[in-house]
């Protein structure tokens, strides 16, 4: 590796992005790793001399991360051999460090700091190539490795890089653990949250809920609704909306208490359908429009949660009718080996196809001249995501939408 001398040590040219690699690491100022002083007490023996140590060269500093025949310690990075060494290109072995001219001078050698005469230097090499340390081994006696020895030298450098990827490893799993402890409590106390508005919502809403059902049903058994088939018809249905809704505050409530879990079962999609169009009537009649449902098949899921996607679906089918006809929504449905398929098909003002991705996102409204809080199709994606279902947008032969909901058998 070729390097830039820019202080009194050469600089590798890969500086920033070995430094980087470092850091990664997490190894600086962290509690010493336990497996590598066997690692140099073992390259110690197989060189056959009195010292050894791994070598962490900072920005600034050397680090020996490990020592064996004298204490570890720090020392300016200027002061290093090894940090000499990180720049050559493969394992640097001195036989007499007084009479190389790269650490002749060095404080290691000169009696300054030590009187090192013998000295090698193993890379530690990370995966992209960055040289972040040495494995060091030297003597205060000239001396030589044999080959044995060198390639020794070097399968300890590759083993000290193992023992520092297991603890960088361990870091990331630690780290990861600790996000799902605090991601796991924040969902408990969401959940709790949730148990809670829920409750309170239905009491607040099955309060006054329970007196229309209570006046209803008393207005139902008067004798001028008996003698009416029109104000009866009206009266009955009225009641089999509260109805409808109560139980859908109770499974509300339910699905609350359960963390928010879809609660799953067979499911009569027809009967499902026929209800949501029961309670948007009103609606219907508004905008002048008419519903064809068509035979619609047994399926497996949430009642209560494919009865809201349902109701959203038709409601925005409602909303974005075109205008300029008569409004027509097709309700389908089909069974497959792999599950059952509903389709709800309106001849509306359509979605453009860059713009059906955005649709399913919260709080997003195409049409700011429509009245609506851009809630409704993203629940219908949640319910799908909740179901592992899937939902596809295509455009309705002739104009307008239709939205496919794909259930999987369990």
């Amino acid at each position: 590796m070729t390097s830039t001398t820019t202080r009194a040590y050469p600089v590798p040219i890969d500086e920033q992005d070995r430094l980087r690699s470092l850091a990664d690491f997490g190894i600086i100022g962290a509690p010493p790793l336990p497996d590598l002083p066997s690692v140099v007490e073992l390259a110690a023996y197989i060189c056959g001399v009195p010292n050894a140590v791994v070598n962490i060269i900072s920005a600034d500093q050397q680090h020996q991360m490990a020592a064996y025949g004298f204490e570890a310690g720090v020392c300016a990075r200027e002061d290093s051999m090894c940090a000499i060494s990180i720049v050559e290109p493969e394992t640097v072995v001195v036989p007499d460090a007084t009479l190389d001219a790269r650490f002749a001078r060095n404080p290691f050698v000169t009696g300054e700091i030590d009187d090192v005469r013998f000295y090698a230097s193993a890379h530690l090499r990370d995966r992209d190539g960055h040289v972040l340390g040495s494995l060091c081994v030297f003597d205060q006696q000239p001396h030589h490795l044999t080959p044995q020895q060198r390639e020794g030298l070097d399968k300890l450098a590759r083993m000290v890089m193992d023992v520092m990827d297991l603890h960088r490893h361990g870091q990331l799993l630690e780290s990861a653990l600790d996000k799902v402890q605090r991601t796991t409590r924040e969902l408990q106390r969401s959940n709790a949250s949730l148990q809670h508005f829920a409750g309170q919502v239905s009491h607040d809403l099955k309060n006054p809920l329970t007196g229309v059902l209570g006046f209803v049903a008393l207005l139902a058994d008067t004798d001028a609704v008996m003698a009416d088939p029109t104000a009866k018809r009206c009266i009955d249905r009225a009641l089999s909306s509260a109805t409808r809704m109560w139980r859908m505050i109770e499974d509300v409530l339910s699905h609350a208490s359960l963390g928010g879990r879809p609660s799953f079962a067979p499911v009569d999609l027809g009967a499902v359908v026929h209800q949501v169009v029961d309670d948007v009537s009103a609606a219907i009649s508004a905008a002048q429009a008419t519903v064809d449902v068509g035979p619609l098949p047994m399926a497996y899921g949430d009642a209560t949660q494919l009865r809201v996607l349902v109701q959203n679906m038709v409601s925005n089918s409602l909303k974005f009718r075109d205008r300029g006809r008569d409004c027509h929504i097709a309700i389908t449905g089909t069974e497959t080996p792999d599950g059952w398929t509903i389709a709800i098909a309106d001849n509306g003002v359509g979605i453009p196809a860059e713009d059906r991705p955005r649709v399913l996102e919260m709080f997003t409204r195409l049409r700011t001249d429509v009245e609506g809080s851009g809630i409704g199709l993203a629940t219908c994606q949640r319910i799908v995501e909740a179901h592992e279902a899937t939902l596809v947008i295509d455009e309705t032969p002739g104009g307008g939408t239709t939205m496919r909901i794909t259930l999987p058998r369990p």
